[in-house]
């Protein structure tokens, strides 16, 4: 198999190095690689792991090669190509009032509103006009000009950029508003609405996550301590024949004084076990 990796993703190149050193190891029979998928060359009946978002596709000026293959079933991709699973803006779709009998026909009344509970509210910002009569739900304003005027207070808001922006990883393209001077609050309203046909961004309720204690190993003082942070889980899931399953979670631990959880040199990256009660633990 391939394991293809893009020059925005080659921070992580080492660790799909050691990955592919790995199953080279289990599966001697079988060969592993790690490429550039700037221009990788598809090879007939090879699995193929993208390490590659799909916003990074114009930077690769040989892709089109590897998807036709995939297309053709000439090779097999994972995770899929399936745009619609980068793109926040779901998020927001979901929580429209005119798309509420279809979405509670399409997942079914039980998923429908755990879905709820666990979405936050969201609002695309779309900079179209509104009826004069007509006002943005919970905000309760007229025009998206009006919340660059909130105050910091009512700013406990978070601007999110669409998935297919260079700056939808690592938390690059996430503002929360609470933590902004008016002027920066105001110029990323601006700056979200001037570019909503190109990047569109939504906005959504901030949430601190719980605080969790978790012992890490600190190779300089060559001992175990312990962090106090707030967790984010990811979720892996596989499509298996006909069914989805759950097949992993990874925990990434934040210490406490962040508030934007992901990926970082101060967390603590452990996988979770699932229990029966389809919870998790850390």
């Amino acid at each position: 198999g391939d394991i293809v990796i893009s020059q925005e993703a080659a921070t992580y190149r080492p660790e799909m190095e050691w990955i592919g050193a790995r199953l080279k190891d289990r599966h001697r029979d079988l060969e592993w690689r790690v490429v550039a998928a700037e221009n990788y060359e598809p090879q007939d009946g090879r699995a193929v792991y993208r390490f590659f978002e799909l916003f990074d596709l114009p930077n690769l000026s040989e892709i089109d090669k590897t998807l036709r293959a995939n297309e053709e079933g000439r090779i097999s991709i994972t995770p899929p190509i399936k745009p619609y699973l980068e793109e926040k803006m779901w998020f927001a779709l979901f929580w429209l009032q005119p798309l509420r009998e279809f979405w509670r026909r399409e997942l079914g009344e039980k998923y429908f509103v755990k879905l709820q509970e666990v979405i936050p509210y969201s609002w695309l910002l779309d900079p179209a006009p509104l009826p004069q009569h007509a006002v943005i739900p919970r905000l309760e304003i007229h025009d998206w000009h009006e919340a660059a005027k909130f105050s910091q207070k009512d700013r406990d808001l978070l601007l999110k950029v669409s998935g297919f922006s260079p700056l939808s990883w690592g938390s690059r393209g996430i503002a929360l508003g609470a933590d902004l001077p008016h002027v920066e609050w105001q110029r990323r309203i601006d700056h979200a609405l001037a570019t909503f046909e190109s990047s569109p961004t939504i906005l959504q309720r901030f949430h601190k996550g719980r605080l969790f204690e978790h012992r890490y190993w600190d190779p300089e003082s060559g001992e175990l301590k312990t962090m106090k942070g707030r967790v984010r889980l990811c979720p892996y899931f596989f499509v298996e024949g006909d069914r989805v399953r759950l097949r992993g979670v990874l925990a990434t631990i934040c210490p406490a004084d962040k508030k934007l959880l992901h990926g970082m040199r101060d967390a603590i990256l452990v996988p979770s076990a699932r229990e029966e009660r389809s919870t998790s633990k850390l």
